[in-house]
């Protein structure tokens, strides 16, 4: 399918590239990993009809060009989908609520100066991990300087 230096090409393009197979390893297909924004897209897609937001995950990663069955295709969409969920579990308290994303895509912005939509899904909730960090960390400081500044206060 692909050479070394084709792929090389890919990875320097869309950073991380994953490869996906069948079962027997004569099939398979390089794909990147989706961005927030089409990730977004897929879950959205996702309530309506899951077959349709499957064949959307994995047309918008797929590299290669080339024509894959059905089953292949919802098989490696289905992975896609599980990679994202494994990325998204990290170890700072999640608090999931309606419109998560758009405040997670808001902390990332306003911590880093990157527009979170472009990123790859793996490095969006990295870069979200360091801002839910940074922003606890910035709290404690805060709190530490309001000890000591009623400490002062109240002591004179």
């Amino acid at each position: 399918m692909m050479d070394k230096k084709n792929i090389q090409k890919l990875k320097a393009i869309h950073g991380e590239i994953k490869r996906y197979s069948a079962e027997d390893d004569h099939l398979y297909t390089l794909c990147k990993t989706p961005n927030a924004a089409t990730f977004q897209s897929y879950l959205e897609r996702y309530e309506d009809d899951v077959y349709e937001a499957l064949i959307y995950l994995f047309d918008a990663c797929v590299l290669t060009d080339e024509t894959y069955e059905s089953d292949f295709k919802l098989s490696v969409a289905n992975s896609i989908a599980k990679d994202v969920k494994m990325a998204s579990h990290f170890s700072i308290d999640p608090t999931p609520q309606e419109d998560e994303f758009k405040k997670s895509a808001a902390l990332i912005r306003q911590a880093f100066l990157v527009n979170p939509y472009e990123l790859p899904i793996t490095e969006y909730y990295k870069l979200l991990e360091e801002a839910l960090w940074l922003q606890k960390h910035q709290n404690t400081q805060l709190e530490a300087v309001y000890l000591n500044a009623f400490a002062k206060i109240h002591s004179n």
